[in-house]
């Protein structure tokens, strides 16, 4: 049976037509039939006698013909029956296990099969079956095989084949449409014919139960569509024929789930192109059929993932060349087919380099003119067909002769010249050609060429036929000749000039070309032309290359250095001479104003630089404030925190001494009461004078602090006053001088436009803004005396603006040195000592009382506490550290509030003890 089940897939796929595939079943049938252990007629020595029209060709097989089935009775033994031409009617078969009931107008199924639930093999083909019903074969549970070719069905029924366990099913030369979905829901089917009927698509995993189909036969349909997943569950798929489809591409990914496919047709198909990786999926395929299809080239790729492949079928196809790397990653193919291409012109030569191991090769019914010279390399060719092409017979193909003659055991085809020419007159005709290689005959010696001259570059050569000559510049850039354009050289599809990237040169006049008889010509020679030419020689036998050197005349090297020098000296003074005129013209047209009057770009910024250089000041002068009135808040604080805690530090030592001697004259009260007394007057003394001392300190420091905050905003808004007094001033002596002036020469600065010159202070435009900025301040400087709420010190402190003088500013001739000193005078800023010397108030009485009193300190220990003065000469310390030179700050104001809240300060002395 082994050897049956392989002749059954040997002949089924040796077939491509319906007929003849259905004419090799019916016969492996009969083989079936004829395979019965028992060879004669007789049983027991008895002779069976056979229905009428009926043979017993075996004692379990018979064949009836040309008779009605309608009391057709044969014996128990009979296993196998064939009938052909047998008109319909009921027949048991019951002991019956293949049938076969052929060409004989069968319709009805049903009725007339009784008893099948034994039944293997149905052959009911080539009948007028029109119609199969739902579970139609329901009794038949042991069918395994069943043929319902050529026959009229034109529908199936979703459960026409519920649970059946065929293995082989045949449907083919129907006139089947539309297929509902999964009819075939059966896990053990092994092959499916559904050739010859009028199916359009498959829908994705429309064979999700049918896994196991090793062979499935879809030609010679309608199908026009195939989507991605349509055949994705057939895993152990081997052979798939889509061949005489409409199948006009292949889905993405339609082939990647068949990793077990053997063989694959899809020919005559209206398919153009297919993409690289439409059989990326198929490592296993051995024999692929393209034929028939609207191809025009082969996608670079295309097979490079079968690297298994032994056949190749390209025919009938609109394939014009085949491009070497076409046929690259099948190293293994043995069979190639490329016949009755009549757009085929040309085979490139390296195309066969990649399948060396190539036994057979059609080139038959092309175009081609020469064969390519690659085919010497396939040492295991057995059979070479390169009849009915228009062969040439030039040099191209000097080299078949002697190769043909040494390969004499390799089957040809008839070897002609053309179809006018005399019939296998091929190998005679290129013998006598008389071919060369190129050999040098003459080229351009070393020479020196001055610039901008014309050099000429020539190679000769004696060839036969002429050489093809390639020039190669020393800038890579490459330029072809042909002499005989009717026969293509070596480099016919490269531009006859291009660079090293194959772009062609699209100059125009080209400064560089060949000329008609190969020599290269160079107009106007460069420094970038100098260097070592290369010309290259090429014809169908062999090639040559030699190199010629140009090299620039050394004169020419020291006029291009004298040129560039001078070239770049007048280009330098030419650039410095137009900045100079152009700084010129601006200066001009600024001074007098034209750009203001003509140019509205020139007007966008209205700020002048001098009104910008008074809000520079004005800023400073509010930062120089602010600062000043930080540090002097800083000297405060530390103060009234000394203050502070000498004052605590006095009470407790005085609260310690008077609570022990209280404690020690306790125990002396009989002695008086009288002492007692006495002491505690004492005590409450320096407690009231030490409070009077506090308050009195405190009082003193808040006053300097008030009187230096004062000082300094009258400093910020003398200064202020100050610039603008002689702001009006120069404005009062700017007009008077105008006045003076001539009227004709002038006439612009009358207009108010030389208020903008830069020799001015102040702009008259910016007039309004200063005056109304410079008021604003004075207004909320003028009440700064009188207002000590902490709130309104506050506000005065963020709002302020004043300026800080700059080192440019004290030394202009606005400000006097006088007028400086004058309202710098008597601004002091003394520091707290790191090394403080705190007075004590209490320790050994040197008195009767034993007590010491604040009285008694001495000048410096009271200066160390209060280290703050307004002026040196108003105190008896001598800590003073006069006010710094004023230096020129950042314009960013701080908004930094200084007072405290004095009135927690002052009631330092309800501290209680």
């Amino acid at each position: 049976m082994g050897s049956l089940s392989r002749l059954i897939h040997a002949g089924l796929a040796s077939s491509s037509d319906g007929r003849r595939r259905h004419r090799i079943l019916s016969r492996i049938l009969l083989v079936l039939f004829l395979s019965v252990s028992v060879d004669t007629h007789t049983r027991h020595g008895e002779v069976l006698s056979a229905p009428e029209g009926c043979l017993f060709v075996k004692i379990s097989f018979l064949r009836c013909e040309n008779r009605s089935a309608k009391n057709l009775l044969f014996p128990s033994d009979v296993t196998h029956l064939e009938l052909k031409n047998v008109t319909e009617a009921q027949i048991n078969l019951r002991f019956v296990r293949h049938l076969q009931w052929t060409h004989s107008e069968l319709i009805r199924i049903k009725e007339v099969l009784v008893n099948p639930e034994n039944l293997k093999v149905l052959d009911l083909s080539n009948n007028i079956i029109n119609e199969l019903e739902s579970q139609q074969f329901v009794n038949f549970t042991s069918l395994v095989h069943m043929n319902l070719s050529f026959n009229q069905i034109a529908d199936l029924p979703r459960y026409a084949f519920k649970n059946q366990k065929l293995k082989t099913l045949s449907l083919s030369h129907n006139q089947l449409q539309a297929l509902p979905f999964q009819v075939f829901a059966m896990e053990h089917m092994v092959e499916l014919d559904l050739s010859f009927n009028y199916l359009a698509t498959f829908l994705d995993h429309f064979f999700k139960f049918n896994k196991y189909i090793e062979m499935l036969c879809l030609n010679n349909n309608r199908i026009t569509k195939l989507t991605s997943n349509a055949l994705a569950d057939l895993t152990e798929l081997r052979r798939l024929d889509l061949s005489n489809n409409a199948l006009q591409h292949i889905a993405k990914g339609l082939f990647d789930s068949l990793n077990k496919l053997e063989y694959l047709n899809l020919a005559h198909n209206p398919l153009t192109n297919l993409a690289s990786g439409t059989f990326r999926g198929l490592r296993g395929l051995v024999e692929l059929n393209l034929s028939g299809n609207k191809f025009t080239h082969l996608t670079f790729g295309l097979m490079h993932f079968s690297p298994n492949l032994l056949s190749l079928t390209l025919d009938d196809t609109e394939i014009e060349e085949i491009h070497n790397s076409e046929l690259l990653g099948v190293p293994k193919l043995q069979n190639l087919s490329l016949k009755n291409n009549r757009k085929l012109r040309e085979v490139e030569t390296h195309v066969l380099a990649d399948t060396p191991t190539l036994e057979k090769l059609d080139f038959s019914g092309n175009s081609l003119t020469f064969l390519p010279q690659s085919v010497m390399n396939l040492t295991r060719l057995r059979e070479l067909n390169i009849a009915d092409n228009p062969w040439a017979c030039d040099c191209r193909m000097y080299w078949f002769a002697d190769w043909a003659e040494t390969h004499k055991n390799i089957t040809m085809s008839e070897l002609t010249c053309g179809p006018d020419a005399y019939p296998n007159d091929m190998l005679p005709t290129l013998h006598h050609l008389n071919c060369t290689k190129p050999q040098i005959v003459y080229k351009t010696p070393t020479k020196l060429y001055r610039l901008r001259s014309d050099a000429l570059l020539e190679c000769r050569y004696a060839a036969y036929p002429v050489p093809s000559i390639t020039w190669i510049t020393p800038k890579r850039e490459v330029f072809h000749w042909n002499p005989d354009a009717g026969i293509p050289d070596v480099f016919k599809k490269h531009p006859h000039a291009h660079d090293d990237f194959m772009t062609p040169l699209r100059i125009i006049p080209p400064r560089i070309q060949v000329l008609d008889n190969g020599t290269l010509w160079i107009r106007n020679v460069t420094r970038s032309d100098c260097g070592r030419y290369y010309c290259y020689a090429s014809n169908p036998i062999a090639n040559h290359s030699e190199d010629v050197l140009l090299h620039i005349d050394p004169t020419d090297w020291n006029h291009v250095r004298i040129v560039s020098l001078i070239v770049g000296t007048q280009s330098a003074a030419g650039f410095l001479g137009l900045t100079l005129f152009i700084q010129f013209l601006r200066y001009i047209l600024n001074k007098f104003g034209i750009l203001n009057n003509f140019c509205s770009f020139c007007k966008r910024d209205r700020v002048s630089p001098k009104a910008r250089q008074i809000y520079a000041m004005l800023d400073n002068i509010e930062q120089y404030k602010s600062q000043q009135l930080e540090k002097l808040r800083d000297n405060y604080t530390q103060q009234v925190t000394r203050i502070k805690d000498n004052c605590a530090q006095q009470m407790e030592w005085i609260q310690t001494s008077y609570q022990s001697q209280t404690k020690h004259l306790k125990d002396f009260r009989d002695i008086s009461s009288q002492h007692l007394s006495t002491l505690r007057g004492q005590y409450c003394d320096q407690v009231r004078k030490v409070r009077d001392y506090s308050t009195t300190q405190l009082n003193w420091v808040r006053e300097n602090y008030v009187f230096q905050r004062n000082k300094i905003r009258k400093f910020s808004a003398h200064k202020v006053l100050q610039l603008r007094e002689t702001y009006k001033y120069q404005q009062q002596t700017l007009n008077k001088v105008l006045e003076n002036l001539p009227s004709l020469y002038f006439e612009n600065c009358r207009a108010g436009t030389c208020g903008r010159a830069e020799s001015l202070v102040f702009d008259p435009t910016d007039l309004e803004n200063v005056d109304f900025y410079i008021k604003s301040k004075i207004e909320k400087l003028s009440n700064l005396g009188e207002n000590t709420d902490e709130t309104e010190n506050l506000t005065q402190s963020r709002l302020s603006l004043y300026y800080t003088p700059t080192e440019r500013s004290i030394g202009s001739k606005i400000l006097s040195p006088t007028e400086d000193d004058d309202v710098l005078a008597g601004v002091h800023i003394n520091y707290i000592e790191t090394r403080p010397r705190m007075p004590v108030f209490g320790g050994p009485s040197t008195s009767k009382e034993g007590y010491f009193y604040p009285e008694n300190l001495d000048d410096d220990e009271s200066c160390d506490l209060v280290n703050v003065t307004v002026l040196a000469e108003e105190t008896k310390c001598n800590k003073v550290i006069p006010a710094k030179n004023l230096q020129e700050l950042s314009t960013k104001n701080g908004d930094i509030s200084i007072d405290n809240d004095l009135d927690s300060n002052n009631a330092i002395h309800e501290t209680s003890l």
